[in-house]
């Protein structure tokens, strides 16, 4: 940890508190936002993403209940989830799943950009037939995060964060943040990519994270540093470092201890050598040889 260069960051439940909460609700197709809230609910309370518990959440906040019979759901990693139910196939998930799907998107590109421009995450969901609605998603910076970035930064580390989200609500999160540079709309294997262009870049780098689409990306980093409290089990598995109080600052304590431990390690060294050679030559001297 202590020959660390640079460290990167995820972004949400890790620079943010990861308990995000649903600002906007948008509909398409003639749908109420109670039917769009229960389609959404009922599909994501089979998902352990932050932005799914917002939904789920939002949903239970207003009295509503989930009865459907979900059928073949799956977890499309860094993308959403799909999930079969009364026999129509659901898509949930971000702007790059329903590209990738095909799904028309035209009839709210306008109001896309325009909640990313305030710095909002959208969830879109929609089925093969086209898209139901958007829920437009924020997460509050945590309240060290500005100050453990400027601590890392004036320890002379560069600090970049990766995240999933996209181009302009990275941007703006990064801005609060005091970040510089970053990448946005990154996949998980994305994310193991730009760590190991960030080592060709900067030599060793550290990766911190909370989630499953964090861990491959902190298994390719020089050091893992995972968020104890708020992680995932395999997050917290694979990190070197845990953050047992989810405490931001206490990732430059853990490098400035790396540094303090090694320098007593190489005083030590020189020292037991020192004595070495001082004592073991006037102990030779007064060695007396039997006759």
């Amino acid at each position: 940890a202590q020959e660390l260069k640079a460290i990167a960051f995820d972004k949400t439940g890790t620079l943010t508190i990861g308990r995000p909460v649903v600002t906007d609700i948008l509909t398409f197709d003639d749908l109420a936002e109670k039917e769009l809230l229960v389609l959404a609910g009922a599909i994501e309370s089979r998902s352990e993403h932050p932005l799914a518990d917002a939904i789920v959440r939002r949903a239970k906040e207003l009295g509503l209940s989930f009865s459907q019979d979900i059928k073949e759901f799956e977890a499309l990693a860094g993308l959403g989830v799909r999930a079969k139910m009364n026999e129509k196939l659901y898509y949930i998930g971000n702007l790059r799943l329903f590209q990738e799907k095909g799904i028309s998107l035209d009839p709210a590109r306008d109001v896309i950009s325009r909640l990313e421009n305030e710095g909002k995450t959208t969830v879109l969901l929609g089925s093969e037939q086209g898209l139901l609605g958007i829920l437009a998603v924020t997460d509050e910076l945590r309240v060290e995060t500005r100050n453990a970035i400027k601590a890392l930064k004036d320890s002379g580390l560069k600090v970049i964060m990766l995240t999933g989200d996209n181009e302009k609500t990275a941007q703006a999160i990064a801005s609060q943040a005091g970040i510089d540079e970053y990448l946005a709309g990154l996949l998980p294997d994305e994310k193991v990519s730009a760590i190991n262009k960030l080592k060709v870049k900067y030599g060793y780098v550290a990766m911190v994270g909370d989630g499953i689409n964090d861990a491959p990306a902190m298994a390719v980093s020089n050091v893992g540093i995972a968020m104890g409290a708020a992680g995932t089990d395999i997050a917290i598995e694979t990190g070197d470092i845990v953050l047992m109080s989810d405490d931001l600052s206490r990732i430059n304590y853990a490098l400035q201890l790396s540094r303090r431990s090694i320098s007593n390690i190489r005083q030590n060294i020189a020292a037991s050598l020192l004595i070495v050679v001082v004592l073991i030559p006037q102990f030779e001297n007064h060695l007396i040889v039997p006759k």
